[in-house]
């Protein structure tokens, strides 16, 4: 330990590495702690809490890795880190402009920079461009970042399966509630510490493949993956009881793609990949032939069956519908970023059979985060936005050997294929561009 400590004293003091070592702190802080951090209210102002969270904390560090590079530049020396950009990162600076341009144009100027109750404003994907680009200057991925998530992943674990129990831990329902009263006491889902059931399942996606990839990797010299494969089955354990199909699908999607992602021979590749497409057709028909009530497999039910209407489930596929005709209206810069709400005069009612509260919820966002960057910041922008994903999926194709490429990469898989029924909030999209900036560094390192 006391090596250690040393080791990082003399990195310290060699102002090279200062930069490095705040990078790091800083993903420490976001992996470790921001996940875990509720806010004293709850699930009642759990969005706001999590939001001034990252907002400081990724102010703080963008404020320091100022000051490091002012310091240098003051006794003649020049930040050392690379400026030349991969594709990637070039066509993400593209992306951030357009949206700016289309918040400048939008004539939403009250709400277009902190966004409409989502906070998923222009400051807000200014500062998750920032951090991308911060992190991948900066920093590369360690064991350590899939260690301190593997903790945050078991806390929800325990949290999770208690609530689902009937329990309150940490208080984090409001007076009497609890889980079993989502969707008829109070709107929407709360597991966790991250809050909406959705955006949990998006955590567990781009943390579970990661888990299992690395382990599958390393497990033969690093005897503490065993630790990561236990917590992602206790994940997986959690998703399935909490049913939420967008993430079932994308856990599968990166489960699909490990095979090819590992130092295997061919044929255990191609043995792995038959079971998961066997696995795939016998789940492809029971959603054919669903008859329960979970309105995401109600959905996904109906548009196999070509029966998909408005009201079908949890009411995506009228989502979808009434917010197509508005990225007609405005193609090239959209809205602005997330304005849809005051563009979509779209309110879900609902009901209990014997109780005389009316409860009414306004549609805020598309339910499919691709749709929404193309009505909020235009179809150019989703187009760079898209290729930024592509390019980066060829360059992990290329890399694949890299064990930290493979990692990041089947992560951000399952996040990618999820969120097209699910949308981009700060409880969990910051460290979807963490995973983004890390696996862009690797692909330097890789590529150098």
């Amino acid at each position: 330990m006391k090596e250690k400590l040393a080791e990082l004293h003399i990195q310290w003091i060699n102002k090279e590495n200062r930069p490095s070592i705040i990078t790091g702190v800083y993903l420490v802080i976001m992996l470790g702690i921001f996940p875990l951090f509720a806010g004293s209210r709850g699930y009642v102002n759990i969005t706001g809490s999590k939001y001034v969270f990252f907002m400081a904390v990724s102010g703080f560090y963008l404020l320091a890795l100022l000051i490091c590079s002012l310091g240098r530049m003051r006794r003649g020396e020049l930040p050392r880190f690379s400026l030349r950009l991969h594709w990637p990162q070039f066509l993400l600076l593209i992306y951030g402009l357009l949206a700016l341009v289309s918040a400048l144009l939008s004539p939403y100027q009250d709400t277009v920079w902190l966004g409409c109750g989502r906070y998923e404003g222009m400051l807000t994907l200014a500062m998750y461009l920032a951090v991308f680009f911060a992190v991948a200057a900066f920093d590369r991925f360690r064991p350590l970042y899939l260690y301190l998530l593997s903790l945050v992943l078991l806390i929800n674990d325990i949290l999770a399966v208690w609530q689902l129990a009937g329990g309150n831990p940490l208080g984090l329902y409001p007076g009497s509630y609890d889980y079993f009263g989502g969707g008829a006491a109070y709107s929407g889902q709360f597991l966790g510490t991250i809050g909406n059931v959705g955006l949990l399942a998006a955590l567990y996606c781009l943390a579970v493949p990661a888990f299992i990839c690395y382990f599958c990797r390393n497990h033969r010299h690093d005897r503490f993956s065993w630790w990561l494969l236990a917590v992602a089955v206790c994940s997986i354990y959690v998703l399935l009881r909490s049913g939420v199909a967008a993430g079932i699908l994308g856990l599968l999607a990166a489960l699909a793609l490990l095979p090819f992602l590992l130092p295997a021979s061919s044929r255990s590749r191609w043995l792995c990949l038959l079971l998961l497409l066997i696995l795939l057709g016998a789940g492809l028909l029971f959603v054919k032939n669903y008859t329960g009530d979970n309105a995401a497999l109600q959905d996904a039910c109906a548009v196999l069956n070509g029966e998909a209407d408005d009201e079908t489930g949890s009411g995506r596929v009228g989502i979808w519908r009434r917010t197509w005709p508005l990225l007609l209206e405005r193609p090239l810069l959209g809205g602005g970023p997330d304005t849809l709400k005051e563009r979509l005069d779209m309110v879900f009612v609902t009901q209990d059979e014997d109780s005389p509260i009316v409860r009414r919820t306004r549609v805020d966002n598309a339910h499919n985060d691709y749709l929404s960057i193309a009505v909020n910041t235009g179809v150019p922008s989703l187009a760079f936005y898209l290729a930024a994903l592509i390019l980066t999926a060829v360059y992990c194709r290329k890399y694949h050997r890299s064990g930290a490429v493979a990692v990041l990469a089947v992560g951000m898989t399952a996040y990618c294929v999820q969120i097209f029924f699910s949308f981009s909030l700060c409880l969990v999209a910051p460290l979807f561009w963490v995973f983004w900036g890390m696996l862009l560094a690797e692909i330097k390192h890789a590529g150098a």
